[in-house]
């Protein structure tokens, strides 16, 4: 099993996928391996069946606390926006943390998280949180009576639990991981970007006063989980500073080429000329020498509606990228072509396009062009 969805399998080499799960265990760094055999252990006591760089926990006793925590943590968390400014100098600095889940030392993440939990509960002047469902709040007395409520000591024990046990079975051994953020942990994600948030947080409250050179740049930087994309004049200076905010454990490697371009995530950004930034849609299985199956066949057993739900959604991911119009009627056209060759009959394709458009009208607001010539220009090239 590859990747982090459930169902997706890979066909490999087995001696090459052998040679990668030996060199992933036995790995060591200047502050020691990530993984270390429990031989104390009997590996037919816990229930694991899944060998591969990312431990899985479908099957793990911990996922209902992992899933429990994963809510908590999305509660304490604040999103950030990303903004630009029109500027001939801005340049692009884009990376990606390469040992965040492999490296970074438990007890720096359990720093950062005891000191977040006791921020945000001070601000709330509450000691417990209740989890009822999907919804989780503050509780300041510890007086509900429905739910479950949890000391913020209670959450700082969650959290060194869940880090300390992590196991992999692989060849006859039971591994423990001994640093890093458990990968395939439901608060695996929460874990980590919190992890950065807190580093970015101390690092600019003690260093970062109003006025100081980067203080506005600053707010020009975006992070998802271990992606990072800054986009400013200062981009050498910012990425000094790195070195500085994030743990010495930590490795980012730059993954844009060009000062002036780069993909984050599913967005394709370039500094203009004139210093205008514009986005359009990024599919990295463009850069692929082979066709990718993305959408289901119309004569499928799949419904059809589901299909046509997808084309959809991404009709509206393409308009929330693409900053021009130009590039919304290129991939949109990329789509509908995809689709009339899965077989889906035309006429079907341009109603859903046209149910698409009058339900969001945001899409002719955002271009200045009106349902019907957006339509025309799509399908007459087609």
């Amino acid at each position: 099993m590859v990747d982090k969805a459930s169902g997706n399998y890979a066909f490999t080499c087995k001696k090459l996928y052998l040679q990668f799960m030996e060199k992933e265990l036995n790995t060591q760094s200047d502050d020691g391996k990530t993984y270390e055999i429990k031989d104390q252990l009997d590996p037919v006591s816990i229930k694991l069946n899944h060998e591969r760089f990312i431990t899985g926990a479908h099957d793990s006793t911990l996922k209902p606390l992992s899933i429990e925590l994963q809510r908590i943590l999305r509660f304490l968390h604040v999103v950030q926006q990303l903004n630009t400014v029109q500027n001939k100098r801005s340049e692009i600095f884009c990376a990606v943390f390469s040992s965040l889940f492999t490296n970074l030392p438990h007890n720096v993440v359990k720093e950062k998280l005891y000191y977040l939990i006791d921020l945000m509960f001070k601000n709330a002047g509450s000691e417990y949180i209740v989890v009822q469902g999907t919804n989780v709040r503050y509780d300041r007395n510890n007086s509900s009576t429905s739910g479950r409520s949890y000391h913020k000591n209670d959450l700082k024990g969650i959290i060194e639990f869940i880090l300390r046990n992590s196991f992999a079975y692989y060849g006859g051994n039971l591994y423990q991981q001994h640093k890093g953020i458990p990968q395939g942990n439901n608060a695996s994600p929460q874990i980590a970007d919190l992890t950065l948030a807190v580093m970015e947080y101390q690092y600019i409250r003690n260093n970062i006063q109003s006025g100081h050179p980067l203080s506005f740049s600053l707010n020009r930087t975006f992070r998802y989980i271990d992606d990072l994309f800054h986009i400013s004049d200062k981009k050498d200076e910012f990425i000094r500073i790195t070195t500085d905010m994030y743990h010495h454990s930590l490795t980012l490697e730059q993954t844009n080429t060009g000062p002036k371009e780069a993909a984050f995530l599913d967005m394709s950004i370039k500094v203009t000329n004139t210093g205008a930034v514009q986005t359009s849609l990024y599919n990295k299985t463009d850069d692929y020498s082979f066709s990718v199956v993305r959408y289901p066949h119309y004569e499928s057993n799949i419904p059809i509606s589901m299909g046509l739900n997808t084309l959809h959604g991404e009709i509206i991911r393409i308009f929330r990228n693409c900053s021009l119009f130009e590039h919304f009627l290129e991939r949109t056209r990329q789509l509908a072509r995809y689709f009339l060759q899965i077989q889906y009959p035309k006429e079907i394709l341009c109603s859903r396009l046209y149910s698409t458009l009058n339900k969001t009208p945001a899409i002719s607001l955002k271009y200045v062009v009106c349902n019907n010539d957006i339509c025309m220009h799509i399908i007459e090239k087609l």
